[in-house]
């Protein structure tokens, strides 16, 4: 692509910002986050009907938020002065590898715990319950192996602003994710079909919660996909020069991948 072809593109040309300009200013809705955040969790510890404020409240300072940073600061194309590199990589990327790090410290614990009741509550299955599919695992890593494979290579074409290969990437990864959500639910209800529901013991127990909480961070995984897909189809954003979104959310996929691997190994696989 020619530079006055990427000149069109929303955010293009980029530069620098002098003293504070493009520094992310000031926003009502990170406002909105804390006040949906408390009533949420009054209404999860305490007052049921609390959620009827803090989930609306919640969602829409979550919106308001994302659309700031991810769309209007970026289509003013000033980059401020104040954004560093790292190592030579960009903060929003540091950013992303260490909400990787702490989520990878949140599953240890999980995996911790299946092990300890393994040992101590086992086997896993007990006699009489029934475990999860192997061949549906399988299938499920299978489709997250393949989504990140996509994303990647739709990461790899927009870095040479190659539109079309970006497009099916971004889309085939999305689909992907899709088909493995409806997987995961099938292999839950066969489960839970057979008797194996959280009240039952640690072994359900242990297992649905490991399982779902992976399941829930690779829906917000497609939720960032999903952002990235509106820019790029509705808004015409990214390019070679601008595509950090994509990378970070390219490296919070392969990390679903990694997850889901290590549940296929210590979960699905008997012994």
């Amino acid at each position: 692509m020619s530079n006055e072809d990427m000149s069109d593109r929303p955010g293009e040309p980029v530069r620098r910002g002098e003293g504070a300009e493009g520094f992310p200013h000031g926003s009502k809705y990170p406002l909105f986050v804390a006040l949906g955040m408390f009533f949420t969790g009054l209404g999860l510890s305490m007052f049921t009907v609390a959620l009827v404020i803090g989930i609306p409240v919640l969602i829409y300072g979550m919106w308001g938020w994302t659309k700031e940073y991810t769309i209007e600061e970026f289509e003013t194309g000033v980059v401020p002065a104040q954004k560093r590199q790292l190592l030579g990589f960009k903060s929003g990327y540091i950013s992303m590898l260490l909400v990787i790090l702490g989520e990878l410290i949140i599953f240890a614990s999980l995996f911790v715990v299946w092990f300890y009741l393994k040992a101590t509550r086992g086997p896993f299955p007990p006699e009489g319950m029934p475990g999860p599919d192997l061949m549906l695992g399988i299938v499920m890593t299978v489709l997250l192996l393949a989504a990140s494979v996509a994303l990647g290579y739709g990461r790899y074409a927009i870095a040479r602003d190659e539109r079309a290969p970006f497009n099916w990437g971004l889309a085939l990864s999305m689909v992907f994710g899709v088909a493995y959500l409806v997987v995961f639910a099938l292999d839950w209800m066969n489960m839970a079909a057979g008797g194996a529901v959280p009240s039952q013991g640690p072994y359900p127990a242990a297992y649905y919660v490991l399982t779902g909480t992976h399941a829930a961070h690779l829906l917000a995984g497609l939720v960032l996909s999903g952002i990235i897909a509106y820019r790029a189809w509705g808004r015409d954003h990214f390019s070679s020069n601008r595509h950090l979104m994509v990378k970070t959310t390219e490296a919070y996929w392969h990390f679903l991948t990694f997850l889901s691997i290590l549940i296929l190994a210590f979960v699905y696989f008997p012994g």
